[in-house]
């Protein structure tokens, strides 16, 4: 079904996304971004950014080793979680005004929730009691029960990187089969390949998954293929709805040196979860350009999008959704890609912070 890729390897392809390098203990470098009242990291920060950064009252900068950059709890316990979200929103709106990060460019972005918040902590007796009784009242940080609405510490898209948060995005690659007979299974023998415009501040006209985008606050991975397929490809809530289908999700740790061309700040820590969906359109259905993002869509054969992928022609994460696509459906094999395993455990990689099950 693909095209022969003998002598060459999709291993470079994901270590474009995944590479952030795996000896290395990001605590030599970075500092930590603590939580008032919880040890464990949500974030790391490069020593030029701590620097540049116009601190507020909010936080705390140590420079002792471990580094670290705490946000303090405004609430002593009792909205922590809106506390952590007024500081760094407070944050955002100093750099915005003072243009002070490229990466921001002086615009204000959706939130983001911070993934590794809530979490139950041992802050009380009663509260791990309560939890491990299976009692829903238990409280979470922020003081609001597991059983009730969750509290959420959020930032805004932009500013996210500059911390070094985990981020999570979702991914769809849409298809086509051609059948013999209409109960014929058939093969694939397209993928709708989107290029990217030119506008854009990362990647502009590269290739990049049917439909993707980050899954901001309070929003599911589902709701955001659907809201983003009509928004990117003018594909209508009901058909997404009947026929796209879950894969499952990747992880990956990137950091921004080894991004071609990326106009931002350099060195930034970017790890991220990426649901994959996919799914098979009717040949007469046709992904057209409606917000802007994408310049256009091309309907690509198996072994045309291979060979942009060896011709590192897609977005680093798109090539990672792409890669595993192929392997789910059987293009690249541990029989034909030497370097099979490798490539599944860059993936797949393990994050360097908790996930909270919110």
């Amino acid at each position: 079904m693909g095209r022969s890729t003998v002598g060459k390897s999709y291993l470079p392809i994901v270590q474009n996304a995944d590479n952030f390098p795996y000896d290395r203990d990001p605590l030599e470098t970075y500092y930590q971004l603590i939580l008032a009242g919880d040890p464990q990291p949500h974030g790391y920060l490069r020593p030029e950014t701590v620097a540049k950064m116009p601190w507020t009252a909010s936080f705390a900068v140590s420079h002792e080793h471990p580094r670290t950059v705490t946000v303090l709890d405004a609430s002593q316990g009792s909205a922590s979680a809106a506390a952590f979200t007024a500081a760094f929103q407070e944050l955002v709106n100093i750099c915005i005004a003072q243009d002070t990060f490229r990466l921001i460019a002086k615009r204000h972005s959706e939130p983001f929730s911070i993934l590794s918040y809530p979490t139950i902590t041992s802050t009380t007796t009663a509260t791990a009691t309560a939890a491990t009784n299976g009692n829903n009242n238990a409280t979470s940080p922020g003081g609001l029960g597991t059983g009730g609405p969750i509290a959420v510490v959020t930032m805004e898209r932009f500013m996210a990187p500059l911390f070094g948060i985990l981020l999570q995005g979702a991914h769809m690659v849409a298809y086509v089969r051609s059948r013999a007979t209409e109960d014929d299974c058939g093969v694939i023998s397209g993928l709708w390949i989107p290029r990217r415009a030119k506008h854009l501040f990362s990647s502009p006209n590269m290739l990049d998954a049917t439909v993707a985008g980050g899954i901001a606050a309070r929003t599911t991975a589902l709701e955001t293929i659907i809201k983003e397929a009509g928004e990117e490809a003018s594909l209508p809530p009901e058909l997404v709805r009947t026929r796209v289908r879950s894969t499952g999700l990747l992880t990956y740790v990137s950091s921004t040196d080894a991004i071609h061309g990326w106009p931002g700040e350099s060195g930034l820590l970017c790890p991220g979860i990426v649901y994959t969906y996919e799914m098979e359109l009717p040949e007469d259905v046709v992904p057209k350009p409606h917000d802007g993002e994408v310049g256009s869509y091309s309907l690509m054969s198996v072994g045309d999008v291979q060979a942009a992928l060896l011709n590192n022609e897609f977005k680093p994460d798109a090539a990672v959704v792409v890669v595993d696509f192929l392997i789910r459906h059987g293009v690249i094999t541990a029989e034909n890609e030497r370097s099979f395993i490798q490539i599944n455990e860059h993936i797949h990689r393990r994050l360097p912070f908790r996930v909270s099950g919110v």
